[in-house]
């Protein structure tokens, strides 16, 4: 049995390689969903939509999102985001106690893990949540991706990569969108 485990465990770690990248790879490769015609002086004059399957702006670089929504997100996803290291084990824990009483619990994956989910397809939510060995390949896909990149990275790329509504990805999106200002100005409120 325990040979079984470590075989299963083995193959869901080597089942995910999205954490290989690096920061600058993932920002370097992001696309927006528009294309911007400028003028000679840099001033954008049109923008085409090119991507009509999803609306993804600029990315967004993290002194540019306003601080109450950095502090409204890391409150409402994960609270010991700045005090783990990509798993946040109390969490694991009283969701599992939850599940074994079959009581409504929140989940446990951390922005790390989030991430990861996001950046490799193997990892991706399906309709029917995660499997064991997806989960177990996003829990050590995040611990990678906290030992090569730094917090502040994370949460930037976490912000530009999240699908929030519909067809918007990112908070550039979201933001333009649904508050008409970019990130840097979101309130409060706005943020909540």
């Amino acid at each position: 049995l325990l040979q079984r485990f470590a075989i299963f465990l083995v193959a869901a770690c080597a089942y995910s390689t999205g954490a290989a990248a690096t920061f600058n790879e993932i920002k370097a490769g992001y696309q927006s969903s528009d294309t911007h015609i400028l003028s000679r002086e840099g001033e954008v004059l049109q923008r085409l939509r090119t991507d009509a399957t999803v609306r993804r702006g600029q990315w967004v670089v993290l002194a540019d999102v306003s601080p109450a929504l950095r502090t409204a997100l890391v409150l409402s996803e994960d609270k010991r985001f700045y005090e783990h290291s990509g798993v946040d084990w109390r969490a694991v824990s009283s969701a599992a106690w939850g599940n074994l009483w079959n009581t409504k619990t929140r989940g446990a994956s951390t922005i790390t893990m989030q991430l990861a989910g996001l950046l490799d397809e193997d990892l991706r939510r399906g309709s029917g949540g995660r499997s064991v060995v997806q989960k177990l390949g996003q829990t050590w896909s995040a611990q990678s991706l906290e030992r090569n990149w730094r917090k502040d990275q994370i949460l930037e790329a976490y912000l530009n990569l999240v699908p929030f509504k519909g067809e918007l990805v990112g908070i550039d999106a979201i933001s333009g969108t649904l508050f008409g200002k970019a990130a840097h100005g979101l309130g409060q409120r706005e943020a909540a």
